[in-house]
């Protein structure tokens, strides 16, 4: 608000101090004054109409003290020219400054208003990023503990997979070990079976030959 008064007061006194530029003079009716137009340079002619003071009049012929104007309705007409200035009124150039000092307001808050809301959507923004940034740390941390659990069951599913393969081939092994088990006990019986006949087979040839010579003998004497 500071700055718009400063210009506020630059504008103004930039006005009153710079005369006004047209294709033909401009001249002004002086401050708080309502003067006469005549259809001749005379206070004896007839009036034609009242100009009031601040509007712009256009020169037509310049005289020592009446000069012949062009209204803004076109009227023409002679007046005074005490009456008359080169400068814009300063009530003119105050509303022309109050509206420009409106302008300016309205400008500023407008500007006021978005900052604010730039300023709201910042703070949204900020929120959302430090949101993101706690997502993106958990995300990081879980994706860290993830590998090394991946990591972890990699090793034992490798250690598993040795530990399952160890154990088919001692099934293999012991499967193998069943067979020659059995093939020994097979063998054992078989050899126990021959040796046991042979045995037998062996104390009947034993028995049957002492039976034999055992027979009485006979009494010739």
């Amino acid at each position: 608000m500071k700055n718009l008064k400063t210009r506020f007061w630059m504008i103004l006194t930039g006005l009153l101090v710079l005369p006004a530029i047209a294709a033909a003079e401009t001249v002004y009716v002086s401050e708080n004054f309502e003067i006469t137009m005549r259809t001749g340079p005379g206070t004896e002619r007839k009036i034609i109409s009242l100009v009031q003071s601040g509007k712009a009049l256009e020169m037509i012929e310049k005289g020592e003290e009446w000069s012949l104007v062009r209204a803004p309705n076109d009227k023409e007409g002679w007046v005074l020219n005490r009456y008359l200035t080169t400068s814009q009124p300063s009530a003119m150039v105050l509303e022309r400054v109050r509206q420009d000092y409106d302008v300016l307001s309205a400008k500023y808050d407008d500007l006021k208003e978005k900052y604010q809301a730039l300023q709201d959507q910042k703070k949204v923004a900020d929120a959302d990023l430090s949101q993101n940034s706690q997502d993106l740390s958990e995300l990081s941390k879980a994706y860290e503990d993830l590998k090394k659990e991946s990591a972890d069951f990699l090793k034992l599913k490798r250690q598993y997979e040795k530990t399952a393969a160890d154990l088919e081939s001692e099934k293999n092994r012991s499967a193998e070990l069943d067979t020659e088990n059995m093939q020994m006990k097979r063998n054992r019986i078989i050899q126990w079976v021959w040796t046991g006949g042979g045995i037998m087979l062996l104390g009947f040839f034993l028995g049957l030959f002492s039976s034999s010579r055992r027979k009485p003998r006979s009494s010739l004497y």
